[in-house]
């Protein structure tokens, strides 16, 4: 073994947290959430172990790829640390029960032009030939086909010049579909919804921020439930749309990463910089950006970054697609990931008794969300403090309607934002306007 892509993968974790490598909190979190289950599983009752061989395999195979696009086309893919940390991650951690891979599930969140689309075809491939699946079956899923052929295509190409690939593996190469005969295996683009009946045992979701349901997840997550070692491989920017399945999974890799949601089976880690940096210096973009002066160029990127500054109607795209930072629309004076910071989960309505109070109503019946705020005001320092207590309400047939929003209801029900009334229209006689009577 000429070269140990764990050993890199290693000493970047290290690096990030002891701040050698610039890198938000979320990587660091990833990175120590690695390290820690090193140790942990040394013991005996943890089910977990790290297969070197298996890291190994899968980074060396990505390394025998030719890269495709127009720059680089013709020479050999070369792994970034950062790169070989993420891929030894997933395909090195095993269950000791069965040694099967312990991720079922991958979200890697990182600004655009650091390869996203490349290392997802890597992923295809491993998946369609490499995978011990007989029968495999590989999907990438978007919601366009423009979009889906994204990283389709970069694996047909991968294919198409690589003649001892395709000798060896015994991949046939088609306009819209790679298969394995020998092994009755597939891969092919899918786009939209794509019902029901597939079994894959791999899935590629590309720029899942695009996504206004999570139907086409949905559908993959319960088809991979016949297979021993499925992935889900879900590879996006951020993106504006704060009410889509995205930024759900989003929020939960950062509960799983801050050790608020138990999930050993999804692996995730998020490429952006943190709430205190100035997004407009160069320190931020490397940050954000893991390939910065590798697969990106600097100048181009710090030139993009100049224009946002000087321009306002830019900086919420620059942020978005350079800086994977969310905001609530691609233009707009508020950014509901700094509204949402400001929210603080140990006030209650004990704590504003004898405070004067406003009550906002704004009715609605069957469509719209109803809504009943209580809104406080106090004064801190000179400046006016708002302080906003909510109950909303949707009737039970529009919740579970099939439409957009669909998903986005269902999962503010659950999580108890969301209060779903009988029927197909709200009974204002169970909405209490005289909440502040039976709460204060």
């Amino acid at each position: 073994m000429s070269y140990s892509h764990v050993d890199t993968a290693n000493i970047y974790a290290r690096q990030v947290i002891s701040k050698k490598v610039a890198a938000c909190k979320w990587v660091r979190l990833a990175c120590q959430r690695h390290l820690d289950d090193l140790n942990k599983s040394q013991q005996t009752d943890y089910p977990y172990y790290f297969d070197e061989n298996e890291a190994q395999r899968f980074c060396e195979f990505m390394e025998m790829l030719p890269h495709v696009s127009a720059d680089w086309f013709g020479k050999t893919i070369e792994l970034s640390p950062w790169q070989s940390f993420i891929f030894s991650c997933i395909y090195g951690w095993r269950r000791k029960r069965d040694k099967k891979r312990r991720f079922r599930e991958a979200y890697i969140e990182v600004p655009r032009k650091n390869g996203k689309s490349l290392k997802a075809a890597g992923v295809s491939l491993f998946g369609l030939a490499l995978d011990g699946e007989y029968g495999a079956q590989v999907y990438c899923g978007a919601t366009t086909r423009i979009q889906a052929f994204h990283v389709f295509k970069p694996a047909k190409l991968i294919v198409d010049n690589t003649p001892k690939l395709q000798s060896e593996l015994g991949i046939e190469s088609f306009a819209s579909n790679l298969s394995c005969p020998a092994t009755a295996s597939k891969f092919e683009p899918l786009i939209g919804n794509p019902g029901d009946g597939g079994s894959p045992s791999c899935a590629v979701i590309d720029e899942y921020h695009e996504h206004k349901t999570d139907d086409l997840y949905q559908c993959m997550k319960t088809g991979t439930r016949s297979r021993k070692q499925p992935l889900i491989f879900i590879i996006t920017t951020a993106g504006s749309n704060i009410g889509g399945p995205c930024y759900d999974k989003h929020l939960e890799v950062k509960k799983v990463l801050q050790g608020a949601q138990d999930n050993d089976r999804l692996f995730g880690i998020i490429y952006t910089i943190d709430e205190e940096d100035d997004w407009t210096t160069v320190e931020s973009l490397k940050k954000a950006n893991p390939n910065f002066g590798i697969s990106m160029d600097a100048e181009d990127f710090i030139f993009d970054q100049e224009q946002a500054v000087l321009n306002t109607s830019q900086q919420n795209d620059f942020k978005t697609k350079h800086l994977n930072i969310w905001t609530s629309a691609k233009s707009a004076w508020l950014n509901l990931e700094d509204w949402n910071a400001c929210a603080d989960k140990t006030l209650s309505l004990e704590n504003f008794k004898g405070d004067e109070c406003w009550l906002c109503i704004d009715l609605a019946s069957k469509i719209d969300i109803c809504a009943l705020v209580l809104l406080f005001k106090r004064i801190i320092g000179s400046k006016d403090h708002y302080y906003a207590f909510g109950r909303f309400y949707l009737p039970e047939a529009t919740v579970h309607y099939p439409s957009k929003n669909r998903s986005s209801y269902e999962t503010w029900v659950n999580d108890g934002h969301l209060i779903a009334t009988d029927g197909e229209e709200i009974d204002f006689n169970f909405i209490p306007i005289l909440w502040t009577v039976f709460e204060l």
